[in-house]
């Protein structure tokens, strides 16, 4: 479980769904470089706080959760999901401030704690990710690869700009869509070694100078058993979360127990 869940630090993907009347031809006024793309796209602003309710539907290695969460975010690495039954009561916390994570059940003996790992944030929402880019991709910000290669294209099929990240014989390479216009992410894949990963949809998008972000978002590992839909239903942005609500204590009377970080992760904290 783990170790799929950790296949998604580096290959999270997110693929583009063309929409009815998307646009064919490609705009005269688009850009005329990948970075002069990727700086517009990078531009647009995202909200800084994110709560509300959500529905999470996941399969992971053939196991199905169906649940309401309580969602809340505060950019840049905030994040809480509260897993909550059709009576509302509390099931399940994750929570972090960035730093450390916590994670418990209603009812449970075990409170867990440790750092905020991608495989440790991957508890509740499988998508292990670091916190800043698990906030950044929920709110419409996919992960792009560090890459220095990259080529624009026009992708006529689905109406929007093509970013290619990586060279011909780089083992991972990506495929970002964004939309002429408006420059919202839409879509990526990233490919290792030729094959798709892991994808992402994005659906239900803002449009013009609205800062909400998707309302739907699906995420796929194929080689990972994993797919997750996360929709946002009655949420609010930009209004104030007080940081110390992410720091929460196990509750009283349970056991604390510490989670390790993978190796990758660990080497990775470190800068190596």
């Amino acid at each position: 479980m783990r170790h799929t869940q950790l296949l998604l630090l580096s290959s999270l993907a997110v693929v583009a769904v063309a929409c009815a009347g998307a646009q064919s031809t490609r705009p005269v006024d688009g850009p005329a470089t990948a970075a002069d793309l990727l700086a517009r796209a990078l531009s647009r602003p995202l909200p800084r706080t994110l709560q509300g309710m959500s529905r999470l539907d996941s399969y992971v290695d053939g196991a199905a959760r169906k649940v309401d969460v309580l969602i809340r975010l505060a950019a840049p690495d905030k994040v809480q999901f509260q897993a909550l039954s059709p009576t509302m009561d509390l099931l399940a916390v994750l929570t972090t401030d960035g730093q450390r994570f916590v994670s418990y059940e209603r009812g449970g003996r075990r409170c867990y704690i440790g750092r905020a790992c991608p495989s440790n944030l991957a508890r509740l929402v499988p998508m292990a990710l670091p916190a800043d880019q698990l906030v950044a991709a929920i709110l419409g910000r996919p992960p792009l690869l560090p890459s220095a290669k990259r080529s624009l294209h026009w992708d006529e099929a689905k109406g929007a700009w093509r970013l290619h990240l990586g060279g011909a014989k780089d083992q991972d390479q990506q495929d970002v869509w964004v939309t002429p216009g408006d420059y919202r992410f839409v879509g990526s894949v990233v490919y290792r070694k030729g094959k798709r990963v892991a994808s992402i949809a994005y659906g239900d998008l803002a449009t013009g100078a609205s800062t909400m972000p998707p309302r739907r978002l699906r995420l796929q590992a194929p080689g990972s058993k994993i797919d997750m839909s996360l929709e946002l239903r009655e949420v609010t942005v930009d209004e104030p979360i007080d940081g110390r609500d992410f720091a929460i204590p196990c509750p009283t009377g349970t056991l604390e127990v510490r989670l390790p970080c993978e190796a990758s992760e660990t080497a990775a904290a470190a800068g190596g």
